[in-house]
């Protein structure tokens, strides 16, 4: 009888403690986040579309066969409304310049000078093909679009959604 009783309270003890220790482990509560993206003819592929607000960690893959960018916009407009000026993304109607942002015309990545709307939270300029780059962000909840504005690639599909949540 009281092997059953001390192996009855070892049960129940067993569990108290699994269930203790499994429930004082933390979720995750905000910060890093890591997001694929694939760029290609044209679109760009986001894993996941949504992200963590705090440290944002984009891997940037360039799987197609010509130049991209990648540039990240927080705006309440959706990827596939941006207006275009000059088969390009009218970064004039976003507002004031971001001249933070703005590429000093000395960088090698040939596009030097190259003006980016207000809002712009990340760049990635000049993705070889077959490339892999890295970006991290500090991004806090909204809506952000991804887009290639190089002539002609945003018009043709390379854009993306991107929210953040808190």
């Amino acid at each position: 009888m009281r092997s059953r009783l001390a192996l009855a309270l070892l049960g129940i003890t067993v569990l108290l403690v699994a269930a203790c220790s499994s429930a004082a482990t933390p979720g995750p509560t905000g910060g890093s986040s890591t997001i694929t993206a694939e760029l290609s003819e044209w679109a760009i592929k986001l894993d996941p579309a949504t992200g963590q607000a705090g440290a944002i960690t984009f891997t940037v893959k360039n799987v197609g066969q010509k130049e991209h960018e990648f540039l990240l916009i927080r705006t309440d407009m959706r990827a596939d409304s941006l207006p275009v000026k000059d088969d390009e993304i009218d970064v004039t109607a976003f507002g004031p310049m971001d001249m933070e942002m703005s590429t000093p015309p000395d960088q090698s990545s040939g596009m030097g000078g190259m003006e980016h709307p207000a809002g712009t939270a990340g760049q990635l300029e000049g993705i070889a093909a077959g490339e892999t780059a890295t970006l991290t962000v500090e991004l806090e909840p909204g809506h952000y679009v991804i887009v290639c504005n190089l002539t002609a690639h945003y018009s043709k599909g390379m854009r993306a959604d991107f929210d953040v949540r808190a």
